[in-house]
């Protein structure tokens, strides 16, 4: 076997062996997986430098990034994604452009000269779509309301790239001296802004034509090899086509994603495609901690970790007080700024762009890949316990700086008269469970109040005349105006187990006789929540199953009283029998 073959070899197993090590340590710690991935490959690639094929290993992780933002495409489509981006496109334009500001300003006060610290700017204005998407779907909360706009909000950045991309060499050459003008900079990234678009005008159509009728063409051979094979080919033309554009391989993995999303073989392909996108990805985040220089950032890790601490509080409270502006509740805003605290992956491209303009010293370079990880590693922990963390800064924050945490139709309980509700029912959280128990308590003519705090969820709710509180129901005073001291029960249909705990707590406080109905997102949170006095507790994933087995044992002739008892074994073996 050639030497270069062995070198490959070494090279992938050193970045599996150590996400394995590092996966494992992280989740025996309860710690985000990625945490454990970057940090494992930090130090296996100051254990082992040699052995590394760094070429390889690159172009590895970036295909595990276009991976994962197809797959994402694939999840989503233009239906569900269009509102979001309407809602959200200026604020997250503004987000970059203030960003960028603020840390070009923090810059000069740093005394670094002007290229370096527009380079940190653009860079820090961006946020990890990678590690977003990564740690939001280990914690089941992509389809929640602040992980939708944390990824619409992503996928603005993600556009943005075309632009920044045109605009630091020309920035560059009118700074350096070169001939190029203002005016003829700004004409040329102009023009070429003009060409991109158009031609993911033209992408996106001829997508939308030709991409259903070749998968359908494609699946109808009836191979499963050849229909991996061309589907990983059509994310890869699309990376291709876009990158020769100017534009980044991930947008077009992910405008293929969308694509795919709209035709009837969208569930098939995700299917297929998700253990390489996750294979990928883990490579990508070993990757991430094995471009890390250990010399350099044991150097000026004070800088870096204070400088990578500013940035991340300086993001989240932009994207905050942004999200306030177009109107979204203080938790949404509060966690979305959470979310896109980190810095881009993309902050490595800006890095060896600026390095091969010559205008970035290898020092420079190393404190923006310094700052990438840092952000990543400090901010990863804080998405996890981010419903934990809002809630503790609202109750220490809140009573100080009360403007800063209010809303207009969250003031209801001042000057309003309580509502004339008794003996009803209060639904918290009206989503993909909430929206049909509300249906099916219509229907038998049950009043009920549905306490949510996504305002498209509650503008639909008042449209229809249903009784809607727009407010966080782990809120006291809102479960209060709710009536939760007259209702008969309440439903806790959100699955955060922090927001699921203080929801208990308050409606026992204001109702000890009031029956609480609770769904469960892990098995073993069921004995937590009947300690807590959770009348009745339903893990969806098993309703499910229940369902399934109910419809195939009676399919094979299993007689009705045979039937209920297995059900009856099923729930007692489940702990809710």
């Amino acid at each position: 076997m050639e030497p270069h073959s062995i070198s490959l070899i070494t090279t992938l197993l050193l970045v599996f062996t150590a996400a394995i090590v590092g996966g494992i340590i992280a989740h025996s710690l309860r710690l985000p997986m990625i945490i454990g991935y970057i940090s494992a490959g930090l130090v296996a690639g100051t254990v082992a430098p040699g052995i590394l094929e760094q070429s390889f290993l690159r172009a590895i992780a970036d295909s595990g990034v276009t991976l994962l933002l197809f797959t994402l495409g694939v999840e989503f489509s233009f239906v569900r994604l269009r509102p979001v981006l309407r809602s959200v496109f200026w604020a997250a334009v503004a987000q970059i452009v203030v960003c960028s500001l603020l840390f070009l300003f923090a810059g000069f006060a740093l005394k670094l000269p002007f290229l370096p610290s527009f380079f940190v700017a653009i860079a820090g204005s961006l946020s990890s779509t990678a590690v977003v998407i990564k740690l939001l779907s280990e914690r089941g909360e992509l389809d929640t309301v602040p992980g939708q706009i944390a990824t619409g909000w992503l996928v603005i950045q993600d556009l943005a790239v075309v632009p920044i991309m045109l605009l630091l060499p020309a920035v560059a050459s009118v700074v350096i001296g070169n001939s190029v003008t203002i005016p003829g900079a700004m004409w040329a990234i102009g023009k070429t802004l003009v060409f991109s678009i158009t031609a993911l005008a033209v992408i996106v159509f001829l997508g939308k034509t030709l991409i259903p009728r070749l998968l359908g063409k494609v699946a109808s051979v009836g191979s499963r090899e050849i229909f991996v094979l061309f589907t990983v080919g059509l994310v890869f033309l699309a990376g291709i086509t876009t990158y020769s554009l100017g534009m980044s391989a991930a947008l077009g993995a992910f405008i293929a994603g969308l694509l795919v999303a709209e035709t009837s073989q969208n569930h098939a392909i995700f299917s297929e495609i998700r253990p390489l996108r996750d294979i990928f990805a883990v490579v990508f985040f070993v990757s991430l901690g094995m471009t890390i220089s250990v010399s350099s950032l044991a150097g000026m890790w004070p800088v870096i970790l204070s400088l990578a601490v500013s940035m991340i509080v300086v993001k989240s409270v932009v994207v905050y007080g942004l999200s306030r502006y177009v109107g979204y509740h203080r938790k949404t805003a509060f966690l979305v700024g959470l979310y896109l605290g980190q810095l881009s992956e993309f902050g490595f491209i800006i890095a060896a762009v600026g390095a091969s303009l010559g205008v970035l010293t290898s020092s420079d370079a190393n404190l923006i890949v310094s700052l990438v990880f840092m952000t990543i590693l400090l901010n990863a922990p804080v998405i996890a316990h981010g419903h934990r963390l809002y809630y503790w800064v609202y109750h220490t924050l809140g009573s100080r700086w009360p403007r800063i945490f209010r809303q207009g139709d969250e003031q209801f309980m001042v000057n309003r008269e309580e509502l004339p509700l008794s003996d009803h029912i209060v639904i918290c959280g009206y989503g993909r469970v909430g929206k049909y128990i509300g249906r099916a308590l219509q229907m038998a003519n049950i009043p009920f109040l549905v306490v949510d705090y996504d305002q498209t969820t509650v503008a639909a709710l008042k449209a229809k005349s249903i009784a809607v509180i727009f407010g966080d129901p782990a809120d006291t005073e809102v479960l209060d105006y709710a009536q939760v001291d007259r209702a008969r029960a309440i439903i806790i249909a959100i699955p955060d187990k922090h927001t699921q705990e203080m929801i208990i707590a308050h409606a026992q406080t204001l109702n000890r006789r009031i029956k609480i109905l609770c769904r469960c997102h892990h098995e073993e949170d069921q004995r937590h929540l009947k300690s807590l006095g959770v009348h009745t507790i339903v893990q969806p994933e098993f309703e499910a199953a229940i369902s399934i087995v109910s419809r195939v044992l009676s399919d094979f002739g299993v007689p009705a009283d045979d039937l209920s008892g297995k059900i009856s074994r099923l729930k007692i073996e489940h702990g809710v029998g």
